[in-house]
Formats: structure tokens, sequence, C-alpha cells
């Protein structure tokens, strides 16, 4: 497996030059066929562009644009928020990609629209099955993941192998949460990111994945693996990937270089290095966590008739942003 990394620091005039730059590095004419079908993933856990937590709109532009001197065969792609939150199309448009497709001739597509299948893979020689859009696990030649490093209350951090937990094509994919790790890894087995661009313009610290503290970056981290780039982030974070779960079994497995110095880079990381992230958790979020962990608890609080009365509760406890529409 290789592991390849490229990190750089850029300004809003030169990402361009800089995603550029990444892509050359990673070799990654040798990685994106001519006119192959390139399947982009962003992280779009908000219907609008929201620092730190969603991808941007001018990072996603920069790849776009590098693509197309490759293929015009580019599909951005992208499922409903949980429990009908927002839809993909929603988020599309909250991040300016209707003016990308008019601009650029690429497409678009909500995961939940696509016939879907159940797919079964080997972890750590125990069978997984996960469910996914037919055409990521049959028509991609390339899937590329674009996620942005932060903090979660629910699993650690989210890094290169997280982003890839918003194909499952469910509004309810929380009850697939007391088995995170393995579908996670096994959803990463299937479809096989061949290049993951990390969105470092803002990293967020303390909580996660929806609202934290904004750490201001401006920094780009490309990889030939989700891996990879997880491992460099992770150390630019201080995080111990073995003090994470999923992070852990995928070192554990060989799907994540056991240490940073295994990663072959184009640069020292230490002049990239961030002040140590931490986690801080709220009650409700250890009520969330222990029902992520527990298949029973998925079940009460997501599927069972208790279920929305429950959050109706919880939102009115936490009182959640205006911009986000209640669970139900």
């Amino acid at each position: 497996m290789s592991n390849r990394a490229y990190i750089s620091r850029f300004t809003p005039d030169d990402l361009d030059v800089a995603v550029e730059a990444a892509l050359t590095w990673l070799n990654w004419e040798n990685i994106v066929p001519t006119q192959a079908r390139v399947y982009i993933k962003p992280n779009f856990t908000y219907p609008h562009f929201k620092p730190g937590v969603t991808t941007s709109p001018a990072m996603i532009e920069a790849l776009v644009k590098a693509l197309k001197s490759r293929t015009d065969k580019i599909t951005i792609v992208e499922s409903d928020g949980g429990a009908h939150a927002w839809s993909a199309d929603e988020a599309f448009e909250g991040h300016n990609l209707p003016d990308l497709v008019q601009r650029y001739g690429i497409t678009t597509a909500n995961l939940m629209n696509m016939p879907k299948e159940n797919v079964t893979v080997d972890i750590d020689d125990r069978p997984v099955t996960v469910p996914l859009p037919s055409p990521l696990v049959h028509d991609a030649d390339v899937f590329i993941s674009m996620p942005v490093p932060k903090m979660h209350v629910m699993t650690g951090v989210s890094l290169g192998f997280k982003n890839q937990w918003g194909c499952i094509p469910d509004v309810k994919r929380l009850k697939y949460h007391h088995k995170f790790t393995p579908s996670i890894l096994a959803i990463n087995k299937v479809l096989k990111p061949g290049l993951v661009l990390f969105d470092g313009t803002n990293f967020l610290d303390r909580s996660g994945p929806m609202d934290g503290d904004l750490v201001n970056a401006n920094l780009i981290v490309a990889s030939d693996s989700p891996g990879a780039g997880s491992s460099v982030c992770a150390q630019l974070m201080a995080i111990d990937p073995q003090s994470i779960n999923h992070l852990n079994e995928a070192i554990r497995v060989g799907m994540m270089p056991a240490d940073v110095a295994d990663v072959e880079l184009n640069a020292e990381l230490s002049q990239f290095q961030l002040a140590p992230f931490r986690l801080e958790r709220t009650i409700l979020n250890y009520v969330a966590l222990y029902a992520f962990h527990s298949r029973l608890s998925t079940w009460f609080l997501y599927n069972s008739r208790f279920a929305k009365p429950v959050h109706q509760l919880m939102n009115l406890v936490r009182k959640p942003s205006a911009e986000i529409r209640p669970y139900w």
C-alpha cells in the first residue's frame, strides 16, 4: 500500500496552484486515467458552507479545475442529512455547486436517489456488510474524498476514513453506529479512495462535527490513501491515532500506517504543527455516545416509538441552531 502525502500552506490567491502542486507530487496522472469516471465526496454536514465544518466551495472548485485537464466525467456526490435534516440538493445549492455545474460541465448526484446494494467484504477475516450506492461500487474509476479535519464527539476525530460514512444512502445512518468501526473500514475498502484532499483551511477543535472552535490553518493536505492523510492530520492535531477506535483498527488491519514516519512527505511536518487539539463532550454527548456503541440503545433512540419524543426533548434542551431543522 502506498503511503504518500503532500502538505503546504496556501492563500486564497494561490489555492489553485497549491492543489495542482499536491496532485503533481502524488503522481495523480497514474491515479486518474484519461476520461476516468471520477466521483468526489465532499464533507457536507451542513446545508450551506460553514468554515471548519463543511468542505469549502473554493477548495472544491480548485480540485475540479485541476481534474478537468484530465477528464470531463466528474460527479460530486453526497447523501441527505441524517433524519431528513436537509437534502443533499440543498447542500449542493448552499455550496455553490450549481454554478460549478454550469461553468465546468460537471454533474452532482444525490446518493439517496441511486440504486443501492449490500456489499460484503472481509475486515480482519470477518465479513462486514454495508449498504452503498451501486454506481460508487461499480462505475467509479476513481473515488476522491474531501474531508475537513475536525474533532468529533462520537468518533473522536473525523479525518480521511470518516467522511465516507456519508456514502451510506440512508437518512438513518445512526442505526449502523453500534458497528461503526468495522463498517467505516469496510466502506473504505470497497470505495478505495485514490485521492484524499483534506480542506485544512480551518480545522475544528473541541467539539464537532457541527460546532466547535475554528483553527485557521490555511493548510492543504493531500494523500493517495485515507490512512496516510489521516496519519498526517492526526500528527498536526497532536492526536494519537491509537486512541481513536477506528484509526487504531485501521492500523491493526493494515489500512493505515502505524506511524507518521512511515508516510512519505514532501516537506518536514514539524513546520506545520498546530496547537494540541482536545475533545470536550456535554452530558447529551455522553448520552448519545452510549447509544452510539449500543445496538439496543440505538434502536430505542432512533427506531422505536419513543424516538420522536426523545429527540423533541433533546432539541429543546440543546437549543439547536436555527439554521438546521430538527430531527423530525
